[in-house]
């Protein structure tokens, strides 16, 4: 999830929202749409096979962020680096 403040008073179809007020942006929630999604509440890893997902979607957001970079992906290098370490020095 993230934000942004928003620096103007903005209405978007039904809502107003004031300046000062941050948006919040919660991206797992377009997996969630019926209309793009058959039965989205239900655990099936295979919904996207057979969809292109190289380009822009507004309906596939994976890691929060569609395309773009993951921001956890240098921590889990991170980690990945001490597991391996230890592995390597510490295992008998």
């Amino acid at each position: 999830m993230w934000g942004h403040v928003n620096g103007q008073l903005l209405s978007i179809l039904y809502y107003t929202i004031p300046a000062g007020w941050v948006v919040a942006v919660c991206p797992p929630v377009v997996h969630l749409d019926p209309v793009n999604y058959k039965d989205p509440l239900n655990f099936n890893p295979w919904r996207w096979e057979g969809i292109e997902l190289k380009g822009a979607s507004k309906s596939f957001m994976a890691f929060g962020g569609g395309l773009r970079y993951c921001t956890g992906a240098d921590f889990a290098k991170f980690q990945m680096a001490i597991f391996l370490h230890c592995l390597v020095t510490k295992y008998r």
